[in-house]
């Protein structure tokens, strides 16, 4: 088989992927990547990576290019991993209203993430502070709390990533916990939000599209909410997850 190759860009490396199978016709799997370029990041880069893409010696599979509205039914699809799809489903605010969160259920979840800081050896108390619809609510508190908030990318949305994966595995139902300390997340939400209406307003004046960093989908989903009703642009996400992130595009119609 002769080889067949093509460079491709996007603003994402999973997008430059995928650019690059499309223009060949066959699925990212049957392809070898070499990183070509890397540029400058930032809300407004058209183009961060430009990859070149190599058949493997594999049957080759015709492909359609997807649509904008494809991509993301895709690439919220359930992974096999339970890590990757623990809170994929809540980014668009989709809820199941048959999932109740029971005493028993946030007992559970609170000795699960106990025990994973008491692994730790970190002091850390945890609380279930509520309960609504499928979700349990634990509070942190105790001295080492503040080593979950010190960065930019705080500890806590990782600690809780890694807990509804344990919770999966345990508790197979669909019931799902939150993390907070020190009003962490209102605080949060409120700085997304001032944010994600900032950044609009400029998508809105230069007429080009922002693309966030990679945030966890209870934070896109923030930002999401925050521009439903936001004149002149729309959202979507994409890339896989850890690394998918929130578009804010102007609107064309």
């Amino acid at each position: 088989m002769s080889e067949q190759s093509t460079e491709a860009t996007g603003r994402t490396l999973d997008e430059a992927k995928r650019a690059a199978a499309d223009a060949l016709g066959v699925s990212i799997d049957q392809l070898e990547f070499e990183v070509v370029e890397q540029g400058a990041k930032g809300l407004f880069a058209k183009n961060n990576y430009k990859v070149k893409a190599t058949v493997v010696d594999k049957p080759k599979v015709t492909r359609k290019r997807a649509t904008k509205a494809e991509e993301k039914v895709d690439s919220d699809t359930p992974s096999e991993v339970a890590a990757v799809h623990v809170e994929a489903d809540d980014e668009f605010g989709s809820e199941d209203i048959n999932i109740e969160a029971t005493e028993t259920d946030a007992e559970l979840c609170q000795e699960l993430i106990k025990g994973l800081f008491d692994a730790c050896e970190l002091n850390i108390d945890v609380e279930v502070e509520s309960t609504s619809g499928k979700y349990v609510h634990l509070g942190l508190s105790g001295e080492d709390v503040g080593m979950l908030l010190q960065s930019k990318q705080p500890v806590i949305d990782s600690v809780q990533y890694l807990g509804n994966a344990m919770l999966t595995r345990v508790l197979p139902g669909g019931v799902r916990l939150t993390l907070d300390a020190r009003k962490y997340r209102e605080q949060r939400q409120a700085a997304l939000e001032a944010e994600a209406r900032a950044i609009a307003e400029e998508v809105v004046k230069i007429q080009q599209e922002a693309v966030f960093d990679a945030l966890p989908a209870h934070e896109r989903r923030v930002i999401h909410q925050a521009l439903i009703d936001f004149e002149g642009v729309e959202t979507y996400s994409e890339g896989e997850e850890p690394n998918r992130r929130v578009v804010i595009s102007p609107k064309t119609d």
